[in-house]
């Protein structure tokens, strides 16, 4: 995203008189049967390297219903609920886990005014809604080709990883995808630009769109989706691609509607029949525990109501997207679902270092200066890339333009999350990194027990919706590999990347031990040998992860060693 102000979308609704409207699908996602530690256990049993259950996944979302799905009592109460509401078509999914229904009327105040029905049943975890005729489209824009800053052109990038120019995916089968909301979407003839000036390798007929909305041209997520799918294009090259958007909704580009349609993709993805191999996610927000925080703390010094703080971020673009700590929870048991299915799903770490979402607010006046006091005395987590069901990827530039020295790049996001606890694997690494490292943020600002981010890093000159896709990509080629030698997807990547990091240091990434996630502020987290929250175990070494990643032998070597 690109910093700024933006333009609040009209109200969906005026009033709850909601007899005549155009029409509109409501989604329904229903409670689990299944307790949540037990889905996060069996998550880690299929992520963890020497677990009997490693890499078995789930090949279907049916496979996944007596886990995800709702208890039938709950499936019969919404679907009731949802015809008494005037709603029809309604669809159950594989999973069991969500109900979808299309309205074209529904009863006078049954509907709050943001347009979500009143009084859902025990089952209802929470509704979200999409609505007809407020789509973003466009035509393709002109095929010029997006400026590399210079030096950073991915021929440079390959090479200071160790990526052969020419490497390609071959085996037909190999899946990537990239996601976003509103105008997100990518130009074919910007891509064929693309290709002539940076990357000869790409094949754009293996790039195409998975549903009818492309985007807008001039659109701020329409750079990101073309960002986003040149480096996944060059990164993982001759990997099939799919761009997706899957809610076009302006409502969606800034404000709180982002969370609701990243919720309803990653459950309505974990439902496919196909699903990716890889998903690259670089937009997002400061987290809903990080807005919520942001506000109580501007409330306590009295300048500023907390009434006043949440109407000032909803103006700011792209800063606090995310409605509540229990959409995001369902969206990460979304992710979890992808990576029972076998997804690697990777994110930005964010723009904004550990302080900001991309920066400090602009703007005179009580409360900007306020929130960028609140700012920097506090660490403020985005999501959804520090969830722990899913890799954040941070931040490099090069010293000098010397790809030989990688620095942390300044906006590099990372830090420790307030609300998920740290994964059993990271537990060592971050340990290390507390107890040895100098000039560490005060121990209040930040829960140093919780999960960190990111894990690894990549150039991200143009932010980490650069590095991102750029990562994914090169886990793409990983997997082509992996499946042309008859071996299972990599799935969930992040207990693999650190017992390989631990176990063969130096080998799968080059240390970046130079940094800091402070950006504005006088505290962050500085980078510095070892695993770090500045840029994670550090940038791509392709050698190594094609050792490591691309083949099972040197993990289960390890395996045997420790059954011994």
């Amino acid at each position: 995203g690109r910093r700024g102000v933006k333009t609040p979308p009209a109200p969906l609704l005026r009033g709850s008189r909601m007899s005549r409207m155009a029409s509109f699908d409501l989604t329904v996602h229903l409670r689990s049967a299944t307790p949540p530690h037990e889905l996060d256990s069996l998550f880690w049993s299929v992520s963890t390297p020497g677990s009997p259950r490693y890499l078995d996944f789930y090949k279907s979302a049916e496979a996944l219903a007596h886990l995800f799905g709702a208890a039938p009592s709950s499936v019969d109460a919404a679907t009731q609920w949802l015809s008494s509401l005037n709603g029809t078509q309604i669809r159950l999914s594989p999973m069991r886990d969500r109900l979808t229904a299309k309205f074209f009327s529904a009863p006078a105040g049954c509907f709050s005014s943001r347009g979500l029905p009143l009084r859902p049943p025990a089952g209802v975890h929470l509704v979200t809604r999409s609505d007809a005729g407020a789509e973003t489209s466009g035509g393709d824009p002109s095929p010029r080709a997006r400026r590399r800053s210079s030096g950073y052109g991915v021929g440079e990038q390959k090479a200071a990883y160790q990526i052969p120019a020419s490497l390609a995916a071959t085996n037909p089968a190999t899946l990537q995808m990239v996601w976003g909301p509103g105008t997100f979407g990518y130009s074919p003839l910007g891509l064929q630009a693309f290709r002539a000036t940076q990357c000869p390798g790409i094949n754009p007929s293996k790039v195409r769109f998975d549903t009818d909305h492309h985007g807008r041209f001039g659109g701020d997520n329409f750079m990101e989706g073309n960002l986003d799918t040149h480096m996944i294009s060059a990164f993982g090259m001759n990997v099939s691609t799919l761009v997706s958007n899957t809610n076009a909704s302006l409502s969606t580009e800034e404000g709180d509607g982002f969370g609701l349609a990243l919720l309803d993709f990653v459950t309505g993805l974990a439902n496919r029949a196909v699903v990716p191999h890889v998903l690259s996610l670089s937009l997002g927000s400061l987290s809903a525990y990080s807005c919520d925080l942001l506000c109580a703390e501007a409330a306590k010094t009295r300048k500023v109501s907390r009434g006043e703080c949440e109407a000032f971020l909803q103006s700011q673009r792209q800063v606090c997207m995310f409605k509540s700590e229990a959409q995001v929870a369902r969206i990460n048991h979304g992710l979890m679902a992808l990576g029972l299915r076998g997804v690697s799903v990777l994110g930005s770490s964010g723009d904004g270092g550990s302080h900001w979402s991309f920066g400090p607010f602009r703007g005179a006046g009580r409360v900007p200066s306020v929130l960028n006091e609140v700012g920097c005395a506090f660490s403020f987590p985005i999501f959804p890339s520090p969830s722990p069901y899913m890799a954040s990827v941070g931040g490099t530039a090069w010293e000098a333009g010397d790809p030989r020295r990688p620095v942390a790049w300044e906006g590099s996001g990372g830090g420790f999350s307030w609300q998920f606890g740290r994964p059993e694997h990271q537990e060592a690494a971050v340990a290390a990194y507390l107890s040895r490292t100098a000039g560490l943020p005060p121990a209040a600002s930040f829960n140093a027990s919780n999960r960190a981010y990111p894990d690894m890093s990549a150039v991200a000159v143009e932010g980490t919706s650069e590095s991102a896709p750029t990562v994914a990509g090169i886990f793409s080629l990983l997997i082509d590999a992996r499946l042309n030698a008859g071996l299972p997807p990599l799935g969930p990547l992040g207990p693999r990347i650190y017992e390989v990091a631990r176990a063969f240091p130096g080998e799968a990434f080059d240390d970046v031990a130079t940094g800091n996630t402070k950006t504005s502020c006088a505290t962050g987290f500085p980078a510095t040998k070892g695993w770090d929250p500045a840029t994670g175990w550090g940038r791509p070494r392709w050698p190594g992860l094609l050792e490591h990643f691309g083949s099972d032998e040197s993990i289960r070597g390890r395996a045997a060693v420790r059954s011994r």
